[in-house]
Parts: C-alpha cells; structure tokens; sequence
C-alpha cells in the first residue's frame, strides 16, 4: 500500500459537514479528489479550510495531463514533499505536525516512520544494484539520498 493511501484529510467531519455531502477520509482518494477540486465544492467551504485546499490543489495538482488529478502525479509530488521534509531533519511526529499545518492532512507517525525506512531500504537496493553494473554515478547518488534519509 502507497503512502499516499494512508493520507487522510484533516477535519474530515466538518468539511464534509460544509460540503453537505460525505467524502472519504483519504486525501488521495478520487473520490475526494473529485469533490473538493471540482466543481463548487470549494464555494462552500470556509476561508480557512478553503485556503489550505488551495494551497494543496497548488502545489499538488498543478499537471496538464489530461487525467488529472488522477494521473498519479499528485502522488509522485507529496512523496517528494514527503522526503523533503525528512531531509530538512524531521521525524515523523515533525512531518505529520507540518503536514498538518501546511495543508490541513494527517497520518499516523508509524506509517510514515516505515514509508521512511522503506525509503531508506530501496535507496540502499539501488546502490548496491549500481554498484554491481559499475555506475558510479547512481551509486553516489543514491548514496546522498540516503544519508539524506538517515540523519
């Protein structure tokens, strides 16, 4: 299961108590996805709630592909976000807090804890892959990701 299946959206029951209409809980969901960005779900919305859901459609969901926001970009950038934020030094208990604040979304620290280590644990695959088809390159690479990741 991706992270960004465990990405639930903050104040559930009042936005969707303001949406008059019920929503899943997962941020990523079409579902959700397709409510609040479409539409006039934002119109009903209170100016808070309202700006962090723009804030999120704007750096999230800005793509031309033709499918979106179901494209799977979404995904791909809040996983960059993600790690971002583990490489400035945060923990887990950090990025759901920052998470939180900055696009009103939450998850459960453990779950980011093992998206951390699996992260950890692909980098270290790519590496020794690398280092074994004698690229250098990549290997340093994915070295420098995960020290990133470990500190």
């Amino acid at each position: 299961m991706a992270i960004t299946d465990k990405i639930y959206v903050k104040n559930h029951r009042q936005i969707a108590s303001q949406l008059e209409t019920s929503i899943p809980k997962g941020a990523f969901s079409g579902a959700t996805l397709d409510i609040l960005y479409q539409g006039d779900g934002l119109a009903k919305l209170d100016d808070a709630t309202r700006d962090r859901v723009l804030e999120f459609a704007e750096d999230f969901l800005d793509c031309d592909c033709e499918a979106n926001p179901h494209c799977g970009h979404p995904e791909e950038k809040f996983v960059d976000y993600l790690l971002e934020l583990r490489a400035q030094g945060l923990g887990p208990d950090a990025i759901v807090d920052v998470m939180g604040d900055d696009y009103m979304l939450y998850a459960y620290p453990g779950d980011i804890l093992s998206f951390l280590d699996d992260s950890v644990r692909t980098l270290e695959a790519v590496e020794a892959l690398a280092d074994v088809d004698e690229n250098g390159e990549m290997a340093d690479r994915a070295r420098r990701l995960r020290q990133d990741l470990v500190r």
